[in-house]
């Protein structure tokens, strides 16, 4: 019998040995891809610095051209010229938003915003756009502290948020950059604001300079409103599926990130 089914074993066999060398392949590719995603998402940092989270509507391919920006003027026209692309009115975003629950007290004005927005008139869209970002990252917070108009110690380096972010690295990118831009828009500045100052909360809200009449402004207002909202469903699936590091799991990371990423990317799907 064994003689008579030789031909089979030995195209089994091969069979075996040919899938084997393929899912090999896949996970050397797939490690090496992880390690390229794990090195564009240090450039997170960079581009915080220059305020711009990370923006949640890309897919994985897109996020990785717009971390390459060389500076902040590079990354407002790679979001505008894509914005212009895929929802020139505007209306995916604004449907987007009007949908999502931690925005449910704000159906009001998010009509109204993007109604100026459409007509050109970004300064008088800025305050709400600043309330909506206070009022999402401030619920990030437990339920206790959702009155705290401490925005920045919400998102400090070592707390609740950030330990819990921390677990992923995707979801620690995530967190990271909406830190940095936050921690410079909420920045306490001088009482006469310079020019070069860029935006700022605190001189918006309480009167001490005019919001700025800018697309490229709104863009970034709406891009670290969306970041904070991600982060909300980012650190709800950290709860549900928690992915705490440990020695062996350490080399795994930037899989995981990728992985996570393909799945998330883009936020909304729409």
């Amino acid at each position: 019998w064994v003689e008579e089914n030789r031909e089979t074993f030995l195209r089994v066999g091969q069979s075996v040995h040919e899938v084997a060398a393929k899912v090999g392949t896949l996970l050397v590719e797939m490690d090496e891809a992880s390690q390229r995603f794990a090195e564009m998402l240090r450039e997170v940092e960079r581009l915080a610095d220059c305020g711009w989270t990370v923006p949640t509507e890309l897919t994985v391919s897109e996020l990785i051209d717009f971390l390459r920006s060389p500076d902040a003027e590079a990354a407002a026209a790679y979001l505008i010229q894509r914005l212009d692309s895929t929802d020139p009115d505007w209306s995916r975003m604004e449907a987007r938003l009007c949908c999502d629950p931690h925005l449910a007290d704000f159906q009001t004005v998010l009509p109204q915003c993007f109604r100026a927005i459409r007509r050109g008139d970004y300064a008088i869209v800025v305050p709400n756009l600043i309330a909506m970002l206070e009022r999402v990252i401030q619920t990030l917070n437990p339920e206790s502290l959702h009155a705290s108009t401490d925005v920045p110690k919400t998102l400090r380096a070592k707390g609740v948020i950030a330990e819990k972010a921390q677990e992923d690295l995707f979801c620690a990118a995530i967190w990271l950059s909406l830190l940095k831009v936050v921690s410079l828009l909420w920045g306490n500045l001088p009482l006469n604001i310079p020019d070069s100052a860029g935006l700022s909360r605190h001189g918006v809200q309480h009167g001490r300079t005019e919001p700025p009449n800018t697309k490229t402004e709104i863009v970034r207002l709406l891009n670290t409103l969306e970041t904070a909202l991600a982060l909300h469903e980012l650190l709800q699936e950290n709860r549900e599926f928690s992915i705490k590091e440990s020695n062996g799991s350490k080399k795994m990371q930037p899989a995981i990130a990728l992985i996570r990423a393909n799945f998330f990317l883009p936020r909304g799907k729409h």
